[in-house]
């Protein structure tokens, strides 16, 4: 995927915080309590990235960067966040998805009758119940780590 790189100088300085925007400590602690986990070093381009705006505000004293502050996303919005990471296995939610997948891959084999099923018609089967993709190279690799012995069972 090809990121734009954020343009600063074009960001807008507000000299007070608006009410509907939060620094970089309580958009972090607000997407922890929204189960989005985000390091704090990757903020500005997480908001960048699923289009969240973003804005400085005037900093006290003259030593350090210019803070950044966050508008606080939608619930529509973040239920697309979720959905997004949700296809990534680097994250919390693509995780939780990837044992899902491995769970159900797991019963299609076991209540399948021999012969009947291919190791791409498990994971057509897991996509169309589950709603995520799924590859018939996740069933072998999961069915060769759990079920190595009677993978004859398969077309």
């Amino acid at each position: 995927m090809y990121y734009k790189k954020i343009n600063w100088p074009e960001i807008k300085t507000f000299k007070e915080i608006p009410k509907n925007y939060l620094n970089t400590n309580k958009f972090s602690e607000f997407l922890s309590r929204k189960k989005i986990l985000v390091r704090k070093d990757n903020l500005p381009i997480f908001a960048f990235n699923h289009n969240i705006k973003i804005a400085k505000s005037t900093r006290e004293g003259s030593a350090g960067s210019v803070p950044t502050i966050y508008n606080i996303p939608t619930k529509s919005k973040l239920e697309e966040i979720k959905k997004t990471m949700s296809l990534n296995n680097n994250n919390v939610f693509g995780k939780e998805n990837v044992e899902k997948k491995e769970k159900k891959i797991l019963e299609i084999f076991d209540s399948a009758e021999n012969k009947k099923e291919s190791k791409s018609s498990i994971a057509e089967k897991v996509t169309k119940l589950l709603g995520v993709p799924c590859n018939r190279k996740l069933v072998r690799r999961v069915l060769n780590k759990k079920r190595s012995s009677r993978l004859s069972k398969l077309l």
